[in-house]
């Protein structure tokens, strides 16, 4: 396996390989040090980043490399060149590219033209970065993962795509609840079908049947990178009924966490009392972005991914 595009390129026991790796990178962040020794790795962001940015920059660091961060302007993409000839040009220079933009084709095309690894950091369909430190921190809390369940409330997002299939294949189950118009991408609900390992998908439009025993509650922001401004307004009128307030995340089990891909708008999809209370995993969250950065990198640069059977 040589990309991880979305976490569907992945098999069952690459998953768990993969939150193994993170889980040992958390306790020992310098053990594979010299992996990328004398080599650099291109992170290319078409998109604004916190949290997938500074991590990805980190673990190349830990991992003895170089990172090289760039945006639209500062490649020859801007003023024309292909994507293909640009993935040519820098597999000559680079051992990996970490990409987030926005066409998942435009990812696919670069890694199909590309000789080294190539990462979606983030697309307009998929975050699978994401999804691996939001199961890594699930399973930090209740151990085992299979038999559990997550609750996603809110808009579908490309978090949600990449979760859906995170938990497919660890054996989790996994309720999305959404008003009709955001319900998820049909083909990425019918692919984490496929995957299940003996959870259950669940899509409904009630908030409270979707947490109802959950260990997560999940959410995410209503307006995200690249939607309209203008219609905030409605998405609000259609969202404001899945809000996750403490009535919400009681119906959940005893001990359930909440867990969010930030930033986090306090009001709108979460209130503050929810995101800044003991249940609230947030910050672990995105802290357990980096280990899982780095043990994809070593993945992908020690070739040890069987990918999807």
């Amino acid at each position: 396996m040589k990309d991880l595009l979305r976490v569907a390129d992945l098999s069952p026991h690459d998953l768990a390989h993969l939150l193994d790796r993170a889980e040992h990178f958390a306790r020992q962040p310098l053990d594979a040090r010299e992996l990328l020794s004398g080599r650099t790795v291109l992170l290319y962001f078409a998109k604004p980043s916190t949290r997938t940015r500074i991590s990805a920059e980190t673990a190349v660091v830990r991992l003895g490399g170089t990172p090289l961060t760039v945006g639209p302007a500062e490649l020859q993409l801007g003023r024309g060149e292909t994507i293909g000839d640009t993935a040519h040009v820098v597999s000559s220079y680079a051992s990996a590219v970490v990409i987030r933009t926005f066409a998942d084709d435009d990812v696919k095309a670069f890694a199909q033209a590309a000789h080294v690894p190539v990462i979606n950091a983030l697309t307009d369909g998929h975050h699978p970065l994401q999804a691996l430190a939001d199961l890594m921190t699930l399973r930090e809390h209740v151990g085992d993962l299979r038999g559990r369940k997550i609750a996603y409330v809110g808009a579908a997002t490309n978090v949600t795509h990449s979760l859906m299939e995170a938990t497919a294949l660890a054996g989790l189950s996994m309720a999305v609840a959404t008003p009709d118009a955001y319900r998820p991408d049909p083909a990425v609900e019918a692919v984490a079908r496929k995957l299940s390992t003996g959870g259950q998908l669940l899509l409904t439009d009630d908030p409270r049947e979707a947490v109802a025993g959950a260990d997560a509650v999940y959410t995410d922001v209503w307006l995200s990178m690249g939607d309209a401004a203008e219609e905030k307004e409605s998405r609000v009128a259609a969202l404001t009924p899945y809000q996750v307030t403490a009535e919400l995340m009681a119906a959940a089990r005893p001990g359930a966490i909440f867990l969010h891909c930030l930033p986090a708008h306090r009001g709108e999809e979460v209130t503050a009392e929810v995101i800044d209370s003991p249940a609230s995993q947030v910050f672990h969250q995105a802290a357990n972005r980096l280990p899982t950065a780095q043990a994809v990198l070593e993945a992908l640069l020690t070739r040890t991914l069987a990918g999807a059977l």
